[in-house]
């Protein structure tokens, strides 16, 4: 038969350790009372229902790697010419522009064409029609470009970073543009006018910059010349329609004056 003083030894041990358990319970359950909030917490974002106006307070904020507001940029390119079946079409020019703030800026650009007869053109001309003692050779109708003088404006809406396999970090800017070109244009074949006559031609395009320094960087634009084209109708007449001229290049650009951290 058991002594009431052995069962008071056997149940000391488990009481203290019910009790131990119960007051670290009792700890964590006020810590986590007051504790802060952790510090990646989600930003409080202000509305109307604070201060009565419909826009908010808090906007999203990037720490640019430099700033390129108000610095003359020059800029080196070549491409080619994507949608001319009767033509092998290059491309290389210049730029200048200037960016007036972080977003909205506008450029001047003088684009040459270099322009070889297609293997397509040479097959078709290559063809001979005889009635009776007249023969002809077929003789499609295209536009040759010549050279382009172009001012847009430039819009510059998405900025950001790229971690490349981590051994670089490329700045990188996606943008449009908007304008008109001045574009030199030589219509074929020659019962078309194959003299050489200025266009007006309004320009869209769109691009991408990959920064690697401060003052330089890589772009790639994709442009649409759209112009009036006169074409030959199977009737034999003379009609006018428009005309895309796809083209996409690739350029060396620099800022000619020193930028500065945004700090």
């Amino acid at each position: 038969m058991f002594k009431l003083s052995t069962v008071s030894s056997i149940f000391k041990p488990i009481q203290a350790s019910l009790g131990a358990v119960l007051a670290i319970f009792i700890q964590c359950n006020a810590f986590g009372q007051s504790s802060p909030a952790p510090v990646n917490a989600a930003p409080q974002v202000t509305t109307a229902a604070d201060d009565g106006k419909w826009e908010p307070k808090v906007k999203v904020l990037q720490n640019r790697y430099f700033i390129k507001g108000l610095r003359p940029e020059v800029s080196l390119f070549g491409g080619t010419l994507l949608n001319e079946s009767y033509s092998q079409t290059w491309i290389y020019g210049s730029r200048i522009g200037m960016f007036l703030n972080e977003s909205l800026g506008a450029e001047l650009t003088y684009k040459a064409f270099s322009s070889t007869d297609s293997p397509d053109l040479k097959a078709l001309q290559s063809l001979e029609y005889c009635n009776g003692t007249t023969c002809t050779h077929p003789e499609p109708a295209f536009t040759r470009l010549n050279r382009a003088i172009s001012l847009t404006g430039t819009f510059a809406p998405i900025y950001g970073k790229i971690n490349l396999l981590d051994w670089v970090i490329l700045y990188s800017d996606i943008y449009v543009n908007a304008g008109f070109s001045s574009l030199n244009v030589q219509q074929e074949p020659a019962i078309l006018g194959a003299n050489k006559r200025n266009k007006i031609s309004p320009l869209l395009s769109v691009g991408q910059r990959f920064y690697f320094a401060k003052s330089f960087n890589i772009r790639v634009d994709a442009e649409d010349h759209i112009f009036s084209e006169e074409r030959i109708a199977r009737t034999g007449d003379k009609k006018t329609a428009w005309k895309h001229a796809w083209t996409v290049s690739v350029g060396f650009s620099a800022f000619v004056s020193q930028g500065r951290e945004n700090q």
